[in-house]
């Protein structure tokens, strides 16, 4: 995560919390870099040789389209200012990590071989809220490569409860 990301987040979640509601915030934010991952408007993100009065102006245009509150409206603008559109995507991410610290949560992945049913992705986050002490926000993903079981990706750790694993661990045992 660059420094430049971690600042303007840092500022945007200050003045979110300033005014009360972080959370809003940090959903609109998503909602525009969402809208920013578009081509086009990553290409006008990405372009440093518009001049700032330009960029400001389209972002400004754009901002009312969206209906963008006035503080993230003002932020674009800054970013345009500042030639720094192309980290919004960065800066949003960094914004979600705050506000995941300042909410005592965690976010975390599940693979499985098959879509989990929602009271089996309930019970893995139980487990690991548990473990954690924070609150886990589970993405459910299907990997097709795997046989059985399921991997949870958490805080930089991988705990593999695949079928695989569990098999050559048994292969090991046997073998060893």
């Amino acid at each position: 995560m660059s420094a430049v990301a971690r600042r303007y987040a840092k500022a945007l979640f200050e003045l979110g919390q300033q005014q009360g509601d972080f959370e809003a915030v940090g959903r609109e934010l998503a909602d525009v870099v969402k809208v920013f991952e578009q081509p086009l408007l990553r290409r006008f993100a990405e372009q440093s040789t518009l001049d700032r009065a330009n960029r400001r102006t389209v972002v400004a245009r754009l901002a009312g389209r969206l209906g963008a509150s006035q503080l993230i409206a003002k932020f674009l603008g800054v970013l345009a200012q500042n030639n720094r559109l192309a980290d919004l995507k960065a800066i949003g991410v960094e914004y979600r990590r705050r506000e995941d610290r300042a909410l005592n949560r965690v976010r975390a992945r599940i693979a499985s071989a098959r879509s989990l049913p929602d009271d089996s992705r309930r019970r893995i986050e139980g487990i690991f809220e548990a473990k954690t002490g924070k609150q886990v926000l589970a993405a459910a993903a299907v990997d097709p490569d795997l046989l059985g079981g399921v991997v949870v990706e958490l805080q930089g750790r991988v705990f593999d409860g695949s079928l695989r694993t569990q098999l050559e661990r048994l292969k090991r045992s046997l073998t060893g």
